[in-house]
């Protein structure tokens, strides 16, 4: 997996122009990955929405869950780097699809009891220490070892 510093922009010799789709029904927030690999918020993408964006091909992007954090697909990868679009294709925007990952189910587990339990009532809970510290783990989009993780999008 990529670290944090192998993961950002390296110049802005070669344009290309996506148009961001968000096919999942969760609020998205566009990252882009910049030249020292610091994520910078670029965009909130509602359910359905389309976000266009001249980028470059060496200009990498990201994006979550505006509410929980967790981690979602673009085109099908947790980093999406833009393609070369060549000459011939001028400024027309490439469709880019924003998904749901498929996600263990104790990740979802994890995600569904994070929403109806409060934070604080966590420590007090009558269940193994092990899974309290699971359900007061924060996703944060940094975090990149998702090996585990099946990434087929729903189609």
């Amino acid at each position: 997996m990529a670290t944090k510093s192998e993961i950002k922009s390296i110049n802005h010799d070669e344009q290309s122009y996506v148009a961001f789709k968000n096919r999942s029904r969760r609020r998205a927030t566009l990252f882009w990955h910049n030249y020292e690999g610091n994520l910078i918020r670029y965009a909130i993408i509602e359910p359905e929405g389309v976000h266009r964006m001249n980028t470059y091909v060496t200009h990498p992007w990201s994006v979550s869950d505006s509410e929980s954090g967790d981690r979602l697909l673009v085109d099908n990868n947790f980093v999406f780097y833009p393609r070369s679009q060549g000459e011939e294709q001028g400024s027309k925007f490439e469709r880019i699809c924003i998904d749901l990952p498929v996600y263990p189910l104790w990740i979802r587990c994890l995600q569904v009891l994070r929403k109806t339990i409060p934070k604080d009532n966590i420590d007090s809970l009558q269940i193994p220490n092990n899974l309290k510290h699971a359900l007061n783990y924060a996703p944060d989009i940094h975090f990149t070892d998702y090996s585990n993780f099946c990434t087929v999008s729903a189609q």
